[in-house]
Protein backbone atom coordinates (compact mmCIF):
# COMPACT_ATOMS: atom_id res chain seq x y z
CA UNK A 1 0.00 0.00 0.00
CA UNK A 2 2.93 2.05 0.68
CA UNK A 3 4.01 2.41 -3.33
CA UNK A 4 0.20 2.59 -3.93
CA UNK A 5 0.22 6.14 -1.66
CA UNK A 6 3.80 6.88 -3.27
CA UNK A 7 2.35 7.12 -6.59
CA UNK A 8 -0.91 8.53 -5.94
CA UNK A 9 0.89 11.29 -4.32
CA UNK A 10 3.67 11.42 -7.26
CA UNK A 11 0.48 11.75 -9.75
CA UNK A 12 -1.07 14.85 -7.46
CA UNK A 13 2.04 16.86 -7.69
CA UNK A 14 3.23 16.53 -4.12
CA UNK A 15 2.06 15.63 -0.51
CA UNK A 16 -0.18 19.22 -0.29
CA UNK A 17 -1.69 18.70 -3.40
CA UNK A 18 -2.95 15.16 -2.84
CA UNK A 19 -4.25 16.01 0.38
CA UNK A 20 -6.41 18.95 -1.04
CA UNK A 21 -7.44 16.82 -3.49
CA UNK A 22 -8.27 13.92 -1.53
CA UNK A 23 -10.48 16.29 1.10
CA UNK A 24 -12.20 17.59 -1.99
CA UNK A 25 -13.17 14.56 -3.23
CA UNK A 26 -14.49 13.23 0.12
CA UNK A 27 -16.48 16.35 0.82
CA UNK A 28 -19.73 14.54 1.64
CA UNK A 29 -17.67 12.85 4.25
CA UNK A 30 -15.27 15.71 5.65
CA UNK A 31 -18.55 18.09 6.00
CA UNK A 32 -19.64 15.35 8.62
CA UNK A 33 -17.12 14.87 9.96
CA UNK A 34 -16.79 18.90 10.65
CA UNK A 35 -20.59 18.81 11.89
CA UNK A 36 -21.00 16.16 14.45
CA UNK A 37 -17.03 16.76 15.96
CA UNK A 38 -18.23 19.54 18.08
CA UNK A 39 -15.55 19.96 20.10
CA UNK A 40 -13.17 18.70 17.71
CA UNK A 41 -12.26 15.44 19.34
CA UNK A 42 -11.81 13.01 16.30
CA UNK A 43 -10.59 9.61 16.08
CA UNK A 44 -9.31 7.94 12.54
CA UNK A 45 -9.78 4.40 12.79
CA UNK A 46 -7.59 2.88 10.26
CA UNK A 47 -5.88 5.53 9.28
CA UNK A 48 -4.19 4.39 6.21
CA UNK A 49 -2.37 7.31 4.64
CA UNK A 50 -4.16 9.41 7.14
CA UNK A 51 -4.61 12.10 4.54
CA UNK A 52 -8.26 12.94 5.60
CA UNK A 53 -6.95 13.57 9.25
CA UNK A 54 -4.12 15.42 7.72
CA UNK A 55 -6.45 17.42 6.40
CA UNK A 56 -8.71 17.94 9.56
CA UNK A 57 -6.10 18.61 11.87
CA UNK A 58 -4.92 21.68 9.71
CA UNK A 59 -8.82 22.88 10.35
CA UNK A 60 -7.87 22.86 13.82
CA UNK A 61 -9.59 19.71 14.96
CA UNK A 62 -7.71 17.33 17.50
CA UNK A 63 -7.06 13.95 15.40
CA UNK A 64 -5.44 10.98 16.83
CA UNK A 65 -5.05 8.30 13.89
CA UNK A 66 -4.59 4.49 14.71
CA UNK A 67 -3.49 1.35 12.58
CA UNK A 68 -2.28 -1.88 13.00
CA UNK A 69 0.44 -1.23 9.88
CA UNK A 70 3.20 -0.19 11.97
CA UNK A 71 5.02 0.64 8.13
CA UNK A 72 1.80 2.85 7.10
CA UNK A 73 1.42 4.72 10.21
CA UNK A 74 5.26 5.98 9.87
CA UNK A 75 4.66 6.99 6.43
CA UNK A 76 1.85 8.97 7.18
CA UNK A 77 3.28 10.76 10.07
CA UNK A 78 6.50 11.27 7.27
CA UNK A 79 4.29 13.04 5.38
CA UNK A 80 2.40 15.00 8.12
CA UNK A 81 5.60 16.95 8.82
CA UNK A 82 5.19 19.09 5.77
CA UNK A 83 2.55 20.84 6.91
CA UNK A 84 1.98 23.15 10.32
CA UNK A 85 -0.13 20.65 12.26
CA UNK A 86 0.05 17.15 12.47
CA UNK A 87 -2.23 14.64 14.19
CA UNK A 88 -1.24 11.86 17.11
CA UNK A 89 -0.21 8.51 15.46
CA UNK A 90 -0.82 5.47 17.53
CA UNK A 91 0.44 2.09 16.55
CA UNK A 92 -3.19 0.34 17.36
CA UNK A 93 -5.42 -2.30 15.75
CA UNK A 94 -8.98 -1.04 15.72
CA UNK A 95 -10.09 -4.23 17.55
CA UNK A 96 -7.72 -2.88 20.73
CA UNK A 97 -9.97 0.32 20.98
CA UNK A 98 -10.29 -0.55 24.68
CA UNK A 99 -6.42 1.06 25.04
CA UNK A 100 -7.58 4.32 23.88
CA UNK A 101 -8.71 6.40 27.37
CA UNK A 102 -9.48 9.33 25.12
CA UNK A 103 -13.36 9.65 24.26
CA UNK A 104 -14.00 11.69 21.06
CA UNK A 105 -16.72 13.47 19.33
CA UNK A 106 -16.55 11.64 16.32
CA UNK A 107 -14.66 7.90 14.99
CA UNK A 108 -14.37 7.88 11.79
CA UNK A 109 -12.95 5.43 9.37
CA UNK A 110 -13.00 5.65 5.11
CA UNK A 111 -12.37 2.08 3.20
CA UNK A 112 -11.94 -0.22 6.16
CA UNK A 113 -14.86 -2.14 7.38
CA UNK A 114 -15.37 -3.27 4.19
CA UNK A 115 -12.65 -6.26 5.15
CA UNK A 116 -14.62 -7.83 7.61
CA UNK A 117 -17.30 -9.89 8.10
CA UNK A 118 -21.01 -9.03 9.00
CA UNK A 119 -20.12 -9.99 12.97
CA UNK A 120 -16.73 -8.01 13.55
CA UNK A 121 -17.89 -5.27 11.77
CA UNK A 122 -21.26 -4.98 14.63
CA UNK A 123 -17.89 -5.07 17.20
CA UNK A 124 -15.62 -2.68 15.32
CA UNK A 125 -18.32 -0.45 15.14
CA UNK A 126 -19.43 -1.00 19.14
CA UNK A 127 -15.90 -0.49 20.24
CA UNK A 128 -15.67 2.51 18.53
CA UNK A 129 -19.13 3.61 20.09
CA UNK A 130 -17.71 3.01 23.21
CA UNK A 131 -15.13 5.86 22.64
CA UNK A 132 -16.54 8.29 20.90
CA UNK A 133 -20.41 9.78 20.43
CA UNK A 134 -20.62 9.37 16.67
CA UNK A 135 -19.18 6.99 14.05
CA UNK A 136 -18.75 7.77 10.55
CA UNK A 137 -18.07 5.16 8.14
CA UNK A 138 -17.45 5.59 4.53
CA UNK A 139 -17.24 2.82 2.20
CA UNK A 140 -17.42 1.84 -1.04
CA UNK A 141 -20.74 0.24 -2.82
CA UNK A 142 -22.13 -2.50 -4.45
CA UNK A 143 -21.29 -0.17 -7.24
CA UNK A 144 -18.02 -2.11 -7.70
CA UNK A 145 -17.22 -5.45 -8.94
CA UNK A 146 -15.59 -7.90 -6.84
CA UNK A 147 -12.86 -7.58 -9.66
CA UNK A 148 -12.44 -4.06 -9.02
CA UNK A 149 -11.12 -4.88 -5.46
CA UNK A 150 -7.55 -3.40 -5.04
CA UNK A 151 -6.40 -5.73 -1.87
CA UNK A 152 -9.15 -8.74 -2.57
CA UNK A 153 -11.04 -9.00 0.39
CA UNK A 154 -13.08 -6.32 0.14
CA UNK A 155 -17.18 -6.87 -0.01
CA UNK A 156 -18.76 -4.31 -2.27
CA UNK A 157 -22.33 -4.29 -0.44
CA UNK A 158 -25.73 -2.60 -0.89
CA UNK A 159 -27.38 0.20 1.37
CA UNK A 160 -29.91 -2.40 2.74
CA UNK A 161 -27.04 -5.07 3.82
CA UNK A 162 -24.94 -2.32 5.52
CA UNK A 163 -28.05 -0.52 7.33
CA UNK A 164 -29.25 -4.50 8.80
CA UNK A 165 -25.40 -4.29 10.24
CA UNK A 166 -25.91 -1.11 11.83
CA UNK A 167 -29.23 -1.90 13.23
CA UNK A 168 -27.47 -5.01 15.26
CA UNK A 169 -25.55 -2.42 16.94
CA UNK A 170 -25.10 0.03 20.22
CA UNK A 171 -25.47 2.98 17.76
CA UNK A 172 -28.31 3.96 15.61
CA UNK A 173 -28.69 5.01 12.22
CA UNK A 174 -28.92 9.02 11.78
CA UNK A 175 -27.89 9.86 8.29
CA UNK A 176 -26.93 7.98 5.05
CA UNK A 177 -24.86 9.48 2.40
CA UNK A 178 -23.30 8.80 -1.11
CA UNK A 179 -20.83 10.33 -3.13
CA UNK A 180 -18.38 10.44 -5.99
CA UNK A 181 -14.80 8.98 -4.95
CA UNK A 182 -12.21 8.04 -7.01
CA UNK A 183 -13.21 10.68 -9.66
CA UNK A 184 -10.62 10.02 -11.77
CA UNK A 185 -12.02 7.11 -13.18
CA UNK A 186 -13.75 7.71 -16.53
CA UNK A 187 -16.70 6.07 -15.64
CA UNK A 188 -17.41 7.64 -12.25
CA UNK A 189 -16.67 11.08 -14.16
CA UNK A 190 -19.49 11.05 -16.63
CA UNK A 191 -22.11 9.45 -13.42
CA UNK A 192 -20.94 12.44 -11.43
CA UNK A 193 -21.87 14.71 -14.41
CA UNK A 194 -25.35 13.02 -14.84
CA UNK A 195 -25.74 13.22 -11.13
CA UNK A 196 -25.18 17.12 -11.88
CA UNK A 197 -27.68 17.34 -14.13
CA UNK A 198 -30.40 14.89 -12.60
CA UNK A 199 -30.14 16.98 -9.24
CA UNK A 200 -28.04 13.76 -7.25
CA UNK A 201 -31.27 11.89 -8.16
CA UNK A 202 -29.07 9.22 -11.02
CA UNK A 203 -27.52 7.27 -10.56
CA UNK A 204 -29.02 5.83 -7.35
CA UNK A 205 -25.91 3.90 -6.44
CA UNK A 206 -23.46 5.74 -5.78
CA UNK A 207 -19.60 4.76 -5.59
CA UNK A 208 -19.33 5.28 -1.98
CA UNK A 209 -21.10 4.75 0.88
CA UNK A 210 -21.59 6.79 4.19
CA UNK A 211 -23.37 6.24 7.34
CA UNK A 212 -23.58 8.24 10.47
CA UNK A 213 -24.47 6.27 13.90
CA UNK A 214 -25.41 8.15 17.22
CA UNK A 215 -24.19 5.93 20.33
CA UNK A 216 -27.78 4.67 22.08
CA UNK A 217 -28.63 6.92 25.32
CA UNK A 218 -28.87 4.52 28.15
CA UNK A 219 -31.72 4.24 30.27
CA UNK A 220 -31.35 5.38 33.75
Amino acid sequence: MIEYYSQEIRRYGGIKRYVAAKASEKKPLIDRIREYAKNKQVLEAGCGSAVNSIFLANEGFNLTCIDRDLNILKFAKINSKVFNKNPKFINLDIKRLKRIKNKFDVSFSHGVLEHYPDSQIIELINSQLDVAKFVIISVPSSFFKPSEAINGDERFLDEKHWSNIISKTNGTLIEKFGYFYDSNRPKIKFLRFISTLTLNKLPKTKPYFGFVVEKKQRCT
